[in-house]
């Protein structure tokens, strides 16, 4: 398998890992409030990336690349507490749809900064992918009125949490050369949670049988998701993975529907067409070196 193919296999897999975490975390916003969310999220994650490295004698993080990690966990904290509030109040699908602006930040991201250098295939992906998930959004899937009880705070926190998510994928692929992916997940992880503690205190939250699940199971998705994303980034440009990236919107619709009922107008699924074409049309793009400094 080359290493083009794998990258591609890799980080389709773990968008769909980061898609299942994010229905747990939707699960779990009835019961606890965002930040306690947020907190056991990545705690989890932390202890079972500890876990995996005792058992395979991996790379520990080193103190040198803190400062880096500690970068990504603030901007992870800020991230993750913007989208887990946002799926708790509005529909997975509908926030999954407004974080289709993601890609374009990433692209606009890795021209400027990670010098990779834009071909017509890639410029008509993006145009794709954003021509459908402009239609997702305005033509019933964010803006019905079924979908507008939301908060105005949850629209805010939909519509902000993909600009912070850009930087961090740009973050991990200029980090990603730097640090072995558990060490680089797992020092992440823990600086989030250490940040998150003290806004995850105060309220009590609500505690059914369910709750201990899927405690443990958003920490396993998102440690296992983040580690296939990472090394995937490793073997792809950014345009590319931005345009993958776009298949969280169909995991979205679907956990969406399976789990909370949530059942998208017909002009989602008409986007979601145009943004799957655009992930077959990138795939087949010759990869552009980037220039990393």
């Amino acid at each position: 398998m080359s290493s083009r193919t794998s990258g591609l296999f890799l980080s389709a897999a773990g968008i769909a890992l980061m898609c299942c975490m994010d229905a747990v975390a939707k699960a779990l916003g009835a019961e606890l409030t965002t930040f306690q969310v947020v907190f056991v999220r990545f705690l989890g994650a932390a202890l079972w990336l500890a876990l995996w490295i005792g058992l395979t004698r991996g790379q520990w993080p080193r103190p040198t690349d803190f400062g880096r990690q500690a970068l990504r966990g603030v901007m992870l904290v800020a991230t993750a507490s913007m989208f887990f509030y946002a799926v708790t109040n509005l529909e997975l699908a509908v926030v999954a749809a407004l974080g289709m602006t993601a890609p374009l930040y990433v692209t606009l991201i890795g021209a400027i900064v990670l010098k990779e250098r834009l071909d017509g295939r890639a410029v008509l992906a993006l145009a794709l992918g954003a021509a459908g998930a402009g239609i997702i959004i305005l033509g019933g899937g964010g803006l019905s009125l079924e979908s507008l009880h939301g908060s105005a705070l949850a629209w805010a926190a939909a519509l902000l949490a993909p600009v912070s998510y850009a930087s961090i994928l740009a973050l991990l692929k200029h980090h990603s050369g730097r640090e072995e992916p558990a060490a680089m997940t797992l020092g992440q992880s823990a600086v989030a949670a250490l940040l998150a503690l003290p806004l995850a205190l105060g309220q009590m939250p609500v505690i059914s049988g369910s709750t201990p699940g899927l405690v443990v199971l958003i920490g396993l998705l998102g440690a296992a998701g983040f580690l296939l994303v990472i090394n995937g980034l490793r073997r792809l440009p950014v345009t590319v993975f931005a345009i993958i990236d776009y298949t969280g919107l169909l995991w979205a619709a679907l956990l969406g529907l399976v789990f909370f009922g949530e059942m998208p107008a017909m002009s989602f699924w008409f986007g979601a067409v145009l943004i799957v074409g655009a992930c077959v049309l990138n795939s087949g793009r010759r990869a552009v070196p980037a220039t990393i400094g």
